[in-house]
């Protein structure tokens, strides 16, 4: 079965991906992260610290200290955080920086203790999230930034391994995290790319775009299935 399987993460395309893909999967998508290769030797903490817009990622680094600021208010962290750029999301004058965020002392410094709702959280919804952190809490999906070591060395292991499946990247015009500008290189590592862009959306694509990423995803996926049909016919 694993060979029907198909992978369309939440925003990223998985960085430890080759590592699987000879085994699991027909194909492939990612959605605004784009996939970089790990390099053996090169510390990842350090690559980090030159690229100011990942600098939240290394105030996530120590146990604890975002965990009590983003613990404090849950629903304030979350109307803050998930927010489309759509004009009636925008926070007065204000939004969030995820540059600067050590010096700064924290991720929402500065920014509104009662923030306007989010158009992306419905009043429901917003609640059912809250419900939930309240009982996990942030480290569980903090610490996937505080493994990040690992990762980088366990995926250095198929350094020079390509991704051959079918795959697609999907970028967002208004993301000002992960700009499509970082996914250029990708076609170096990934022969069998199929690209696909949204210029009016920020970060939270599924959320912001649905409709225009699902047609995105089974305009794709229905090529997919078309040349592996072919495929399989060709070897009877």
């Amino acid at each position: 079965m694993c060979a029907f399987l198909y992978q369309c993460p939440h925003l990223t395309f998985p960085p430890l991906l080759p590592n699987f893909l000879l085994c699991c999967f027909r194909a492939v998508a990612g959605v605004n992260t784009p996939y970089s290769p790990s390099k053996p030797g090169v510390d990842i903490m350090k690559r980090l610290e030159a690229i100011p817009v990942f600098d939240y990622q290394l105030y996530f680094q120590k146990p604890g200290v975002a965990e009590a600021e983003m613990e404090k208010d849950i629903n304030r962290t979350l109307k803050i955080m998930i927010r489309s750029i759509r004009k009636e999301d925008k926070m007065e004058e204000t939004y969030l920086d995820i540059t600067g965020v050590r010096k700064r002392g924290g991720l929402l410094v500065g920014l509104p203790e009662d923030p306007p709702p989010s158009s992306l959280l419905p009043e429901s919804v917003l609640q059912y999230y809250v419900q939930q952190y309240q009982k996990s809490g942030f480290r569980g999906p903090l610490n996937w930034y505080r493994n990040m070591e690992r990762n980088w060395s366990w995926n250095a292991s198929s350094h020079g391994r390509k991704i051959t499946v079918p795959a697609l990247m999907v970028t967002a015009g208004k993301d000002r995290v992960l700009s499509p500008g970082l996914s250029k290189h990708m076609e170096d590592w990934i022969p069998h790319l199929t690209r696909g862009h949204i210029e009016e959306c920020g970060h939270y694509t599924q959320m912001e775009r649905p409709a225009t990423l699902n047609k995105i995803l089974i305009e794709w996926l229905e090529g997919v299935h078309k040349n592996a049909s072919l495929q399989t016919t060709a070897k009877l």
